[in-house]
């Protein structure tokens, strides 16, 4: 009898163990409490690789799907990027969220990839911080987690500037353009709900910018 218990607890959780596997760059990220708010930024405009437990290429674009990537326009040449795993923490009770870093030469980019157990697999990327741009400009997005809208779901709250620089007779011009948007998490998916960029989210949510 005692033999019969233990095959069937083995039989159900050892099967439910190998049917919910962790994904496999999950060793490259701290395990971390989601908190009431979570400010996701570029920390360091500089070109050098910010420290942090760098993901094996190979490894990282074989675990998530290229169709979760294609947006991020400088990953054409992915032998050339450094990815940087930051934490993981619970999304919901079947999702975890992982929050990465991608650097390519002076470009840096950051993801939250959310990851379904019950699908094995990563099922969507939103943008959450981003620094790229030339000579003629840069772009600047910062974003932070919370319960926007009081509903007792986190929601994505991303805010952008845009730094132009426009040659004016002898003069050049610096021109900034912001804009915010909030991202819902809803049927498995980010749907976007934009927000009026105005001086109170500007206060509330302060990006820090080189200019």
């Amino acid at each position: 009898m005692h033999y019969f218990r233990v095959s069937l607890f083995c039989a159900f959780f050892c099967q439910l163990a190998i049917a919910q596997p962790n994904p496999a760059i999950r060793a490259y990220f701290q395990s971390s409490p989601l908190p009431d708010t979570l400010r996701l930024e570029i920390g360091d405009l500089t070109d050098s690789v910010p420290g942090g437990n760098i993901i094996p290429n190979a490894l990282f674009f074989a675990a998530v799907p290229a169709a979760l990537l294609h947006e991020i326009d400088y990953l054409a040449d992915s032998s050339q990027a450094s990815i940087i795993g930051r934490q993981y923490f619970a999304w919901n009770d079947h999702v975890e969220a992982y929050w990465v870093e991608i650097h390519q030469h002076w470009f840096r980019h950051q993801s939250l990839l959310l990851y379904d157990h019950r699908h094995q697999a990563f099922i969507a990327r939103v943008t959450v911080a981003e620094w790229y741009g030339g000579d003629g400009g840069q772009t600047l997005t910062g974003s932070w987690l919370l319960d926007y809208d009081g509903d007792g779901q986190k929601d994505l709250l991303r805010r952008e500037i845009e730094h132009t620089i426009v040659p004016d007779g002898e003069e050049i011009k610096e021109l900034l353009h912001e804009s915010a948007v909030l991202l819902l998490w809803q049927d498995g998916r980010f749907a976007e709900r934009p927000v009026e960029a105005n001086s109170l989210i500007a206060k509330h949510f302060p990006l820090r910018t080189p200019w």
